[in-house]
């Protein structure tokens, strides 16, 4: 059985993370095939929108694989496996698998039921959506174990939520409930089930896999190129990113298709 499920519908790929005896836990084989997943959504110009999800009813992802990749990070043992060794040798490869940053040029939805924890709760903060179900309970336990975290909760919580509230979660390593993450900003949706988180899911893919997906790359990597910059620089940064898109195919064919009165079939080119 793979560890992970791999599929396009249309303009959307479902990538569902699936390693029952382990809970999904994050692996070297499982990072590994992420990110050749991430790299082969960016070569496929069909595709337009991602979903991340967990293939298992009770949990999204019990966090780094404390049997396999610990081991191997901590240079407690030799690589063995090919997945072993690209994990050693790679660097930063494993946090762009981990979307630390995203290098998925299209947007990420994250759908999350059940148990989120530490590396799991850390990839999903650099999705670009997220919707949960009801059941979902998020957790970063680490200053509970005498350890600190360093996938990206560390940078990502307290620069997406407010200071005091990232800091809460980090700090007390307490179980934070769906309807708590979205009160508090971080989630987009929370859904009654996983059927409806799913279903949610799809629907926010598909009003997004409609749009100009110039349009949507174009904004996606205007806001991860522009928050960490001046507001005299994330101007500029807009106008370089969005003008070529103003002048693109793209652009032509939504305008003549409102002019028609007609849905718009977006070539995706300049």
């Amino acid at each position: 059985m793979s560890s992970l499920v791999y599929e396009k519908e249309g303009a959307i790929a479902k990538v569902g993370l699936n390693r029952p005896k382990e809970k999904n836990a994050l692996d070297p084989g499982i990072l590994l095939d992420l990110h050749r997943t991430w790299e082969d959504i960016n070569q496929d110009a069909s595709i337009r929108v991602v979903i991340l999800y967990s293939c298992l009813d009770e949990i999204f992802c019990s966090g780094m694989d404390l049997r396999t990749a610990i081991p191997v990070l901590t240079r407690a043992r030799e690589p063995e496996t090919e997945a072993e060794r690209w994990l050693v040798q790679v660097g930063p490869h494993v946090g762009e698998a981990m979307l630390k940053p995203s290098i998925v040029k299209k947007p990420v939805i994250a759908a999350i039921n059940g148990y989120c924890l530490t590396g799991g709760f850390e990839m999903i903060m650099g999705a670009d959506l997220r919707v949960a179900s009801e059941d979902a309970i998020f957790q970063m336990r680490e200053a509970s174990l005498g350890i600190m975290p360093t996938g990206g909760s560390n940078v990502y919580l307290p620069r997406m939520l407010t200071p005091c509230r990232g800091l809460e979660i980090l700090l007390t390593a307490n179980n934070f409930s769906a309807r708590t993450l979205f009160e508090w900003g971080f989630l987009n949706r929370v859904a009654p089930d996983r059927d409806g988180m799913m279903k949610t899911a799809m629907e926010l893919a598909e009003r997004i896999a409609g749009n100009g997906p110039l349009s949507v790359q174009g904004i996606i990597r205007c806001w991860r190129e522009s928050r960490d910059i001046s507001w005299a620089d994330a101007f500029k940064k807009e106008l370089d990113i969005g003008l070529p898109v103003f002048g693109s195919q793209d652009a032509r064919e939504g305008i003549q298709a409102q002019r028609e009165k007609r849905k718009p079939n977006f070539p995706g080119k300049y």
